[in-house]
């Protein structure tokens, strides 16, 4: 077991973006992963047949692509996720919510090997013997959305964990991706809303992969366009909007938008609004 401070080279570079970053994190396993390519991949522990097949086919054909899946360990979608990242090439970092002599749920115990006898990695905030305490697990979420590129939620309820992870990952300026669900199931109904409020549908893993090849080979954004394209991000807003945060008029505004559309920088949505890509 190691700890890494802030300051140690193997910290995780992505997390030290966030405002709250842990100050050290015990870790066991391949600390090497924490700076790879990473997907978090959360969802319901109570998961459905259909959460538990995209689960398992988005952990691993993503993991075969080279992504590393991050996870919460817990029971349900998590437990999948890690499971099925576990290939000749994948690997998978898990997020404890308490410390390593503590294992929660005890039933993912042999998880926990699982994931270090596969050269895997799990870490924690928390110091060795930090006993389960549910108000750890909110917490723990924002590790999970800040160490990853993005964070796909693969069913959610109500106000869930999931949806937390996906509120953090959002506040982290981090991509947040869903599967539609049906509309009369219970799991369905965080990931549904999500979408109707910006998140980026997908219905394949090749969706989330070419989302980030197609950023790393954009251009950056022109000097002129900047001031509007940094008001733009997961919450819709409209040109009006930006014409009155900016002070230009709704003429010079509706032409950087198209610019920006154009580039595929953002697109426009129901209502005249315009989210970033």
């Amino acid at each position: 077991m190691k700890i890494i401070n802030k300051s140690n080279k193997f910290y995780p570079k992505r997390l030290l973006k966030i405002k709250d970053a842990p100050t050290k994190l015990y870790v066991e396993g391949n600390y090497e992963l924490l700076n790879q390519d990473s997907i978090a991949i959360v969802g319901t522990r109570n998961c459905t047949e259909y959460g538990k097949k995209y689960a398992k086919k988005f952990a691993k054909e993503l993991s075969e692509k080279g992504m590393c899946i991050v996870s919460g360990l817990a029971v349900g979608i998590d437990t999948i996720a890690h499971i099925n990242s576990m290939n000749k090439q994948g690997k998978t970092i898990a997020v404890l919510g308490s410390g390593f002599n503590k294992i929660y749920p005890e039933e993912n115990r042999v998880l926990f090997n699982q994931i270090l006898e596969n050269n895997g990695c799990i870490i924690s905030e928390y110091s060795l013997n930090e006993e389960m305490d549910k108000a750890n697990f909110p917490k723990r979420n924002r590790i999970i959305s800040g160490i990853s590129l993005g964070t796909l939620i693969i069913e959610a309820t109500y106000r869930s964990g999931s949806t937390i992870t996906a509120k953090y990952a959002i506040k982290q300026k981090k991509e947040v991706f869903c599967i539609p669900n049906r509309l009369d199931i219970s799991t369905g109904y965080g990931t549904n809303l999500l979408i109707k409020n910006g998140a980026n549908l997908v219905t394949q893993p090749e969706d989330i992969l070419v989302y980030y090849i197609n950023i790393n080979q954009r251009t950056t954004v022109k000097e002129e366009y900047k001031q509007i394209y940094k008001l733009i991000g997961n919450n819709p807003i409209s040109a009006n909007e930006l014409s009155k945060m900016t002070n230009k008029t709704i003429s010079e505004t509706m032409q950087i938008l198209t610019m920006l559309e154009m580039d595929e920088y953002i697109k426009s949505i129901v209502g005249n609004k315009y989210i970033r890509i």
